[in-house]
């Protein structure tokens, strides 16, 4: 029975849209055989990370998170042939998920052609509304449901309610619905986010004017704001969004009720880095949780990969975001592994005994004493030829994840995400290693949270930085761990790991 539903789950990636069970050939199953046999021979696919079953189509951007009646609810953007849809996931854990039928998607007509991102919200009768992008419509649209588990989706025929419009963001505050409307990427001086008002989801709403007061000095020109959310935390405002050519980031400030005043801007992607159209939603414990798509436009397996899900809060200071993995990962812990306290001395590297994997969480504290330059080597094989560094750098104050051995055929990073949106789209400079801004305090420790998954590499450092890449390994012994310090010597206090149970089954 598990293999049927498992080939019956692949069919609904590879077969037409509207497409039912009369419709299935032999060539169908044999098809859905060969993708399922391929996926669990991939070496790099993740296993326990939210990665999406991909045919003749490509998912990509996560949308419309939301926490209804004990259910976590989140959305994907998945292009086939002909268009681009939304499909529906849930999940009561944060790490296994249902997945439904397509169940967004431009019908006979509808005035857009294609779906794309957007967000979901509770509007005040009690229904679910998804704001997207109508592609076709130079507008914003919306779908509303009042269906428990969110199925069935009514669109009103004042579609698109917003107009002009990009990737939307919609919320409610007492009687007034707003929209954030994102500016459209790929000129050299984007369209800023402008700033829609209405009495009703489902009516024509009136533009307001632009949406922040001003951009920030380390921003760049190019940027657009595209996949904007926006939400309280604490008594700040944050806009979480991306810029097609350089990826996740966000804004702390003010709302006023008529304009965000930003006061800070961060990066979540740096050069070469995958994290891209971050996604939130806020659950009953008062969590603020966090998606996003981790790019992978090289190996083609695992495009439809998501970031593993993180809790943001605000930091202390009210500038920038705190980033932790959520508990609920621990339920997939298994073979809890430990090393006893050891000095790695200068310019050495110590080969763990008894912590290997490439599907494992390392927690690590480590006091730097004197050393400029020290870390964590991952996928490592024993003879050094395939491995990841993960560097902390004293003297330049970041963290880094250094790709220039992560795989024997030297897969190649580039400095932009998408470059159509790059003031040169036909130069993507190449990037030998991901650089996150990070620094310690005097006498300040390093804890490191690590989470492997085969071809994922995600780490959590001191709670308020957190870096993501993708990685290439291909050996098989590439799954060691090594200490290492290139000047003075360090002190590892503390370390733990475990092996994480797969989570995503097919």
């Amino acid at each position: 029975m598990k293999t049927v539903m498992n080939l019956l789950l692949i069919l609904a990636f590879i077969l037409p849209l509207g497409a039912s069970s009369q419709d299935i050939k032999p060539e169908d199953i044999a098809s859905a055989r060969k993708i399922r046999r391929a996926e669990l021979n991939d070496p790099i696919r993740p296993e326990w990370h939210l990665t999406i079953a991909e045919g003749k189509a490509m998912p990509f951007d996560p949308n419309g998170a939301i926490f209804k009646d004990g259910v976590y609810h989140l959305w994907y953007i998945y292009q086939d042939e002909k268009k681009c849809n939304w499909q529906h996931l849930s999940s009561i854990d944060l790490f296994h998920w249902r997945w439904y039928a397509i169940d967004l998607k431009p019908n006979p007509g509808d005035p857009e052609h294609d779906i794309f991102s957007g967000n979901a919200f509770l509007a005040k009768d009690g229904n679910v509304v998804l704001a997207y992008h109508g592609l076709g419509t130079d507008g914003n649209c919306v779908a509303y449901s009042s269906d428990k588990e969110l199925k069935d989706w009514i669109k009103p025929k004042t579609n698109p309610i917003a107009k002009p419009g990009w990737d939307p963001h919609m919320w409610v505050e007492g009687n007034t619905y707003y929209q954030i409307s994102g500016g459209t990427p790929g000129a050299k001086h984007p369209n800023p986010p402008v700033l829609y008002m209405g009495d009703s989801y489902d009516q024509p709403m009136k533009k307001v004017g632009e949406f922040m007061t001003h951009n920030m000095p380390d921003v760049n020109d190019f940027e657009d704001i595209s996949c904007p959310d926006f939400f309280k935390l604490g008594d700040k405002w944050v806009l979480l969004c991306i810029s097609h050519s350089r990826g996740a980031r966000y804004y702390i400030g003010t709302w006023d009720g008529k304009q965000f005043n930003p006061e800070s801007h961060h990066r979540m992607n740096w050069p070469g880095g995958t994290i891209f159209a971050p996604e939130t939603l806020l659950d009953d414990q008062g969590r603020r949780i966090m998606w996003a798509w981790v790019l992978d436009r090289k190996s083609g397996v695992s495009s439809g990969t998501m970031s593993m899900p993180r809790v943001l809060t605000l930091a202390p200071d009210k500038l920038s975001l705190i980033i932790e993995p959520p508990k609920e990962v621990q339920r997939l812990r298994v073979n809890k592994m430990e090393e006893q306290p050891f000095t790695v001395d200068g310019g050495q590297s110590v080969l763990l005994n008894t912590i290997t994997g490439n599907m494992m969480e390392m927690d690590i504290t480590i006091d730097p004493g004197q050393a400029k330059r020290f870390g964590v080597k991952l996928f490592s094989s024993k003879d050094g030829v395939e491995q990841t560094p993960v560097v902390i750098d004293r003297t330049k104050n970041l963290i880094q994840v250094d790709m220039q051995k992560s795989g024997i055929n030297h897969p190649v990073y580039e400095e932009f995400a998408m470059v159509f949106a790059s003031p040169d789209p036909k130069h993507n400079p190449v990037i030998l290693t991901e650089d996150a801004p990070f620094s310690l305090e005097k006498g300040e420790k390093v804890h490191l949270r690590i989470f492997l998954d085969k071809s994922m590499l995600e780490v959590f450092a001191n709670g308020r930085q957190c870096i993501t890449q993708v990685i290439y390994p291909t050996l098989r012994d590439a799954v060691n761990v090594r200490v290492f310090t290139e000047d003075k010597p360090i002190r590892v206090e503390s370390l733990k790991a475990w092996k994480l149970f797969p989570a995503m089954q097919w």
